[in-house]
């Protein structure tokens, strides 16, 4: 289809949409790379979910089909991709990730792979970065050492031989690079990059790595030695937070934030990109991955011939593109609440759907400035906000109060703190009842017998919920202004700790809890400013344990949460349902995965298109 006509294709989707909608009937609410020190973490067992989610479909092997190459995946993204440089950010759900790898990365086959993997993780969470569900990509082996007497830990990268860098002919920054294998070298510039440029995200969110040396040890051996107090920290982020890339594109182009300039060692590399428009990646025909199960076991990976990522940020128009075949798949990640969940399965009963947890970010309030530098004032805010009616009334009966910093997700059970559990202190607890009485005793105690007007930075998207908020907090006293802006604009404020006073922006990853990166540093992700030695000197005995021990460190860090940091309402907690991603029956040997290990989104080079099946759907 011609680029300058994709838009009024797709501007007409809304109203079929609609119209579908219309005509159905009324829906009520309804095998990680080896350690020498540290051993393989132990797996946790998995308490009960604080509320009963709907099975997962594809539970069973399905019947053997041979996978087939060809053929195009359209998805999407809601808005531009501005970076395309990954040391100036996690590559998180950006399409960047099909074109970069890192060192190592989550492990497809311990996911359902189709049918064929051991399903320990269903790969729909963007924060899972539990150690044993990694494999190696550009490292083919990864251990870390630990020298107590020092100080000091080590971690041992082993480059795997046969990694190329993508060759696109139409990219002179490729044709540079000339698709020669990645070395050690390519590997100690990257990663030093990350962690001396002021720019960089590592350099901004992780200090404890600027002092990390990286040298050469072995002809394909990079060695990183680190305080021991940030081995994990390293171990995590070296391993699955940055792409790595050649050096002589840098040299030359000082980044690679021109989607030209991108070049790497992933399955796909950019070959098209129309601000406003669309992104096309194209199957780059020497990677070097092979399919580890099912029956296309030691097939040579990708099966696509490209994928392609239409721009569309209306929510409304997604679904229709989704509806009508233009999309192959629809991600939870935009919007597809319970109510547009249901909706879709009156109109397109024929698509495969997963459910994935609640995931919805807290209210951070900026506890720096007044009046929410007093913990009474905090206090009351929770106080007055009727959660469980929210829960009831908004999302359906359905998911969880989500207790900052973390929610519940099987592969971190440990982590999330039901605040209706016997064992939370009598003070968290009462946190979680609604109590406007209360409340307005605290507010007077903090000197605030008349309440206070505040504001609230968020999407326009967000206003709704907040509106119940707003109302809420307005029966104590507080007067809430909805200062409404685009996510890019609410992006550029927050990076800036120029947010007035409380944003719906940020959220803690689960993956990274032994960082808490949500509490510490200047700016995002420290959204609320937090600067608490409490949990500076509480962090450092989770960090010590997890370096040899995940379930120790899990059970120190939820003892943190349960016992000081829920006390201290750093945040105020929202209640959340869980999302919905839908997919056509043509897309094969995939089961809803979304985030390969920590925020990647490389899944598109182990599934295929069913192109036979899509021509008889009518599609």
């Amino acid at each position: 289809m011609n680029k300058k006509i994709l838009w009024l294709v797709l501007s007409v989707l809304m109203v079929l949409s609609l119209v579908m909608a219309a005509c159905a009937p009324a829906t009520a609410p309804t095998t990680p790379a080896t350690t020498t020190s540290p051993t393989t973490p132990t797996v946790v067992t998995t308490p009960t979910a604080p509320v009963e989610e709907k099975p997962q479909q594809e539970t069973l092997k399905p019947p053997a089909e041979a996978p087939k190459y060809g053929g195009t995946l359209t998805t999407l993204v809601s808005g531009d991709i501005t970076r395309f440089d990954t040391i100036w950010g996690p590559p998180g759900a950006s399409p960047v990730t099909l074109a970069v790898e890192p060192l190592w990365s989550g492990d497809w086959a311990k996911g359902p792979a189709g049918g064929y993997g051991t399903s320990e993780t269903d790969w729909t969470l963007r924060g899972d970065d539990l150690f044993a569900f990694k494999t190696g990509y550009v490292a083919e082996a990864t251990k870390w050492t630990i020298d107590e007497s020092k100080a000091e830990g080590a971690i041992t990268y082993q480059i795997r031989p046969g990694v190329r860098f993508a060759l696109n002919p139409a990219s002179e920054a490729s044709r540079l690079v000339n698709g020669r294998e990645v070395t050690a070298d390519d590997v100690i510039a990257h990663l030093n990059r990350t962690i001396t440029d002021t720019g960089a995200y590592f350099y901004k969110t992780n200090p404890e790595l600027r002092t990390a040396t990286l040298t050469k040890t072995g002809p394909r051996e990079v060695t990183v030695k680190v305080r021991l107090d940030a081995l994990v920290t390293a171990v995590s982020r070296f391993g699955d937070s940055t792409g790595i890339q050649p050096q002589e594109v840098i040299k030359k182009y000082g980044n690679m934030d021109n989607w030209k300039n991108a070049v790497g060692t992933g399955a796909f590399m950019p070959t098209d990109y129309v601000a406003g428009s669309q992104i096309v990646f194209t199957k780059n025909p020497n990677y070097w991955m092979k399919d580890p199960v099912g029956p296309g076991k030691g097939n040579q990976l990708p099966y696509l011939d490209s994928v392609r990522f239409l721009i569309v940020p209306d929510k409304s128009t997604q679904q229709a593109a989704l509806r009508t075949g233009k999309l192959d798949t629809l991600f939870a990640g935009y919007g597809l609440n319970w109510e547009d969940a249901a909706q879709m399965r009156k109109t397109n009963p024929s698509l495969k759907e997963i459910e994935v947890p609640a995931q919805g970010g807290p209210t951070h309030i900026r506890i720096d400035k007044p009046p929410f530098n007093d913990v009474r004032v905090r206090r009351a805010m929770i106080m007055s906000i009727d959660l469980e009616s929210i829960r009831k009334n908004l999302n359906g009966g359905l998911g969880q109060i989500n207790t900052f910093p973390f929610n519940y997700t099987k592969a971190y059970a440990p982590l999330y703190v039901d605040p209706s559990s016997s064992e939370v202190p009598a003070s968290v607890k009462e946190l979680y009842v609604y109590n406007p009485e209360k409340a307005k005793q605290l507010l007077k105690e903090a000197g605030y017998p008349n309440g206070f007007k505040t504001s609230v930075l968020l999407t326009a998207s967000q206003a709704d919920y907040y509106s119940v908020y707003k109302d809420m907090w307005a029966k104590v006293g507080i007067e809430l202004r909805l200062d409404i802006r685009e996510a890019g604009a609410i992006s550029a404020i927050v990076n800036k700790n120029e947010h007035e006073s409380m944003t719906v922006s940020g959220w803690n990853p689960y993956g990274a809890f032994y960082t808490l990166p949500t509490f510490f540093g200047e700016g995002y992700p420290n959204v609320s400013n937090i600067h608490d030695p409490f949990i500076d000197k509480s962090m450092a005995n989770v960090r010590k344990a997890a370096n040899t021990d995940i379930v120790e460190a899990e059970r120190l860090m939820r003892d943190l949460i349960m016992n000081y940091i829920l006390d201290q309402v750093y945040a105020i907690p929202v209640p959340s349902a869980p999302t919905y991603s839908f997919w056509w029956p043509w897309v094969k040997n995939y089961s809803g995965e979304q985030f390969m290990g920590y925020i990647n989104i490389r899944w598109s080079q182990w599934v295929w298109i069913d192109q036979e099946m899509k021509r008889k759907m009518g599609y």
